[in-house]
């Protein structure tokens, strides 16, 4: 067996969050006594700030300002990266900012008591508070290093001995949490894929902690910027709730206008509802809108509760998922610490070429996603 020799006395004692995935990737990973006991990391690694302000760690920022090899637009010290910005990113903004200023000028004011003006009333206000959050959380998913991994110019020279017939590192073993989990080197990038990483096919990055690739936000969701994207889904699915019932509180004003009484029955609804087609098409594209956040909301909280990315629930990685230490644990380690590879217990990262006890395929697989 191995076991990493950095963590203990070396050079990454104290590390950051990135630097503490590419340990479980090391190929200059010191070959131990199979009976001897694994050493652990004493030290969590430090938190971090966004990327968008304080920018990635050092190597990270080296690779992604000179030595840059993925399919993304990388900007600002490898703070932001895009992938498809036409017509993915384009297109999501046109299809939600221009129908939120509509809401926002057109829309919003006529429920509001006179003279309309948005922030005169506190409904308007807190729509305006979601609106913020809204933009800066989709610019920040969509824009935001997602966590790309550093490639290696060669394959490691410590590797020569552990390859196939093809000239290609064997796959090893890590034994996390006590489970057994097979890590697969990245034919692309040239290195071990770090814990729960994986390799997109749209943006040609392996991406730390990959959740998926949204077509949407035309960036990948991992590490980095998956906060983000779980504030967009929540936050959007509040504000379009509030689009709706901004929509049909105007269609019953229109009612009681028409029937000169707050008493009104159906029929005067219908008819008011016919009287403004635009509003009624606005309604039934925030009602879709709305359930299509709602569902991605609920599934994102059901996978974040068990500690599972996308990309490991849909694949169906673990028989018994090693990083899942109950619900708030999980939630805590997602939302609040996501520096750490483990959301309880210190990092001993044990490898071997071949299983350890019983093991489960995935865990950094090939094929896209």
């Amino acid at each position: 067996k191995a076991y990493a020799e950095q963590g203990w006395g070396g050079r990454h004692a104290s590390c950051n969050a990135m630097s503490r995935y590419l340990e479980y990737s090391d190929a200059r990973i010191r070959l131990h006594d199979v009976n001897s006991k694994p050493p652990q990391i004493e030290e969590p690694p430090r938190p971090f700030g966004p990327v968008v302000f304080f920018g990635p760690e050092a190597q990270f920022r080296t690779y992604l300002t000179r030595d840059y090899g993925g399919g993304s637009r990388v900007c600002f010290g490898g703070r932001f990266a895009t992938g498809q910005l036409w017509p993915n990113t384009i297109a999501t903004v046109f299809m939600t900012f221009v129908p939120g200023i509509y809401f926002f000028y057109t829309i919003l004011p006529q429920a509001l008591p006179p003279p309309g003006k948005v922030l005169s009333s506190c409904f308007g206000i807190f729509q305006s508070i979601l609106g913020v959050i809204l933009i800066f959380s989709f610019f920040a998913a969509s824009f935001a290093n997602p966590g790309i991994v550093p490639r290696s110019q060669s394959i490691p020279k410590e590797l020569d001995n552990h390859k196939d017939p093809k000239g290609q590192p064997l796959p090893r073993f890590l034994k996390i949490n006590e489970r057994t989990v097979k890590q697969k080197f990245c034919t692309t990038c040239l290195v071990y894929r770090p814990p729960r990483s994986k390799h997109c096919a749209f943006c040609d990055n392996c991406v730390l902690r990959f959740d998926h690739h949204c077509n949407w936000l035309g960036n990948c969701v991992g590490l980095l910027n998956y906060r983000y994207f779980t504030c967009l889904i929540y936050t959007s699915t509040v504000f379009l709730f509030g689009c709706i019932c901004v929509v049909f509180n105007i269609f019953d004003e229109r009612a009681a206008q028409a029937a000169h009484t707050w008493d009104y029955g159906l029929i005067d609804w219908i008819c008011a509802v016919g009287n403004e087609p635009i509003l009624l098409f606005f309604a039934i594209y925030c009602l879709f809108l709305m359930v299509a956040v709602l569902l991605l909301s609920i599934y994102h909280s059901v996978i974040s509760w068990q500690n599972l990315t996308t990309n490991e629930h849909v694949k169906n990685y673990y028989r018994e998922n090693p990083f899942d230490f109950g619900g708030s644990a999980n939630l805590w380690q997602i939302y609040c610490h996501p520096e750490l590879v483990l959301a309880e217990g210190k990092d001993i990262i044990e490898v071997d070429y071949v299983p350890m006890g019983s093991w489960t395929e995935g865990f950094s697989p090939d094929d896209p996603m």
